[in-house]
């Protein structure tokens, strides 16, 4: 059982009629904040959340319409590199205002730290600070693989590839790195991120280098450029630049090709299906489709044009994308409850409520050896986390197909009790979450080893965070707040 909620202070609106749907519907308002790399910003919009039908009884976001819209500010750091917190502030201060909103008439929202700023000391705290109703947010410190699947559905490219059945590319270009996703009828198959970026030289008004990253130096140097900080950086060397950049990232994403150690932060892709179009979201998106002509001090306009020129050279469709540079800022956190099952599992000593698990989610099959096969894909999964999330609370979800009986339910806790054993501490959940009934079966098995919760009946995604409250006496279920990254249309 699904239900929307809206827990605090009467803002959202109820009962509205929308075509096609069935009632009752909620607005919310949202926002959306994203501290980045290069640029920080942040979107106000108005969720309605409803259900799409009768058959559908789990609600969804069926309309965002933006309300309001920052201006970019360049993500400020102190001389030690820290975040610093007062321009931010300020930020979101005068667009509250601008929008003729107060922090109470904000139902949920997301407060995102991405790139180079999740890195920081102080990211985590600067993330909570503004989430200062944090009952309300999603607070994340995003790796480079969230911030890849967020920009994928931010942009539009999961909904466009779902709603018309097609394979694309979503290339999110930054300040500091490019992310890339393989999207196919609507799910992601695959992401990769690389280093890659408009400000991995930046100047100021009269040109002269102020900011110079590793790979900004290795660029140059490929192109025989012997220049540091204090240099002039002519304009026909940031064209030459650019078009290095685009060409290096074009073979990473087709071939693989890696022209330094290190170029790649997550994985490649591997091979590439067939590709039938090619969305670009980040900031330098901007200047790919000609909605930014202004230079910022760095590489933004050049690459733009040289990305644009070399996937039209090597035969990729450019698609139009609902968002550029806000990409990742329309995340935000649409509140949902679910009940889960009454044959969980809570280990006796174990302290409920838990509060904002990110959720990984691990995809199987009944299909024999099912211990093999959870093994092999908790472990994956597991490893593959972004380095930025390690040693953080988080819930382990499983997506399986319908039940088939318990002993295939203990198959799979073999294969997690296996797989818990091969990783280290860091990488063990605080909980596990199971779409079918088998809380019970599975976490009477596992007890005796690992001091976790097992809740059922609950369907979770990669882009939710959850919360878990106690146990509802003389029932024998939980609450579990849901609260997703929501890409309305």
């Amino acid at each position: 059982m699904t239900i929307t909620t809206h827990e605090h202070s009467g803002h959202g609106e109820h009962g509205h009629d929308h075509e096609g749907t069935v009632g009752p519907h909620t607005h919310l308002i949202s926002v959306g904040i994203d501290i980045g790399s290069s640029t920080s910003h942040l979107m106000f919009s108005q969720l309605l959340i409803g259900y799409p039908s009768v058959l559908q009884r789990k609600p969804i976001v069926l309309e965002r319409n933006v309300i309001a819209r920052s201006p970019i500010l360049l993500t400020p750091f102190s001389d030690g590199w820290n975040l610093e917190a007062e321009p931010l502030s300020d930020l979101i201060d005068a667009t509250f205002e601008q929008a003729g909103l107060t922090r109470a008439d904000i139902d949920t929202g997301a407060v995102i730290i991405t790139g180079e700023a999740a890195r920081r000391d102080n990211a985590a705290k600067i993330a909570h600070m503004f989430a200062d109703e944090s009952g309300r947010f999603v607070c994340a410190t995003a790796g480079p693989t969230l911030e890849t699947i967020m920009a994928a559905h931010g942009s539009g490219a999961v909904q466009y590839s779902r709603e018309q059945g097609l394979t694309l590319l979503n290339i999110d270009v930054g300040g500091g790195t490019t992310k890339i996703s393989v999207i196919q009828e609507g799910r992601v198959l695959g992401t990769t991120a690389v280093n890659v970026g408009a400000r991995l030289v930046a100047h100021n008004g009269a040109h002269e280098i102020v900011r110079l990253e590793s790979s900004g130096r290795r660029f140059l140097s490929a192109l025989g450029a012997a220049i540091g900080p204090g240099s002039t950086l002519s304009s026909d060397l940031s064209a030459a630049l650019a078009c290095r950049m685009a060409h290096v990232l074009f073979e990473a994403v087709t071939a693989g090709k890696s022209p330094w150690d290190q170029f790649f932060i997550t994985p490649p892709l591997g091979p590439l299906p067939k590709i039938d179009g090619v969305l670009f979201s980040g900031g330098v998106s901007e200047y790919i489709y000609g909605r930014e002509r202004t230079s910022f001090g760095d590489l933004g306009l050049y690459l733009g044009h040289a990305i644009r020129s070399e996937a039209q050279q090597r035969g990729f469709t450019i698609l139009e994308s609902g968002e550029g540079i806000r990409a990742t800022v329309i995340g935000a956190s649409q509140y949902t409850v679910q009940l889960s099952g009454e044959t969980i599992f809570v280990p006796g000593d174990f302290s409920l409520p838990v509060r904002n698990l990110r959720v990984f989610v691990v995809e199987s099959s009944w299909e024999a050896p099912v211990a093999e096969r959870v093994e092999n894909a908790v472990i994956n999964i597991l490893r593959s986390r972004d380095p930025e999330v390690r040693g953080m609370p988080f819930a382990l979800a499983f997506s399986t197909p319908p039940f088939i009986g318990y002993g295939a339910a203990q198959e799979l806790a073999r294969g997690i009790d296996t797989a818990f054993t091969i990783l280290a501490a860091e990488d063990r959940p605080l909980a596990l979450v199971f779409a079918q009934n088998i809380g019970q079966v599975v976490g009477a098995m596992l007890s005796a080893k690992w001091h976790m919760p097992c809740i059922d009946e609950v369907t979770l995604s990669e882009l939710d965070f959850v919360d878990i409250g106690e146990v509802v006496p003389d029932e024998g279920f939980v609450p579990v707040v849901v609260k997703s990254l929501a890409f309305g249309v």
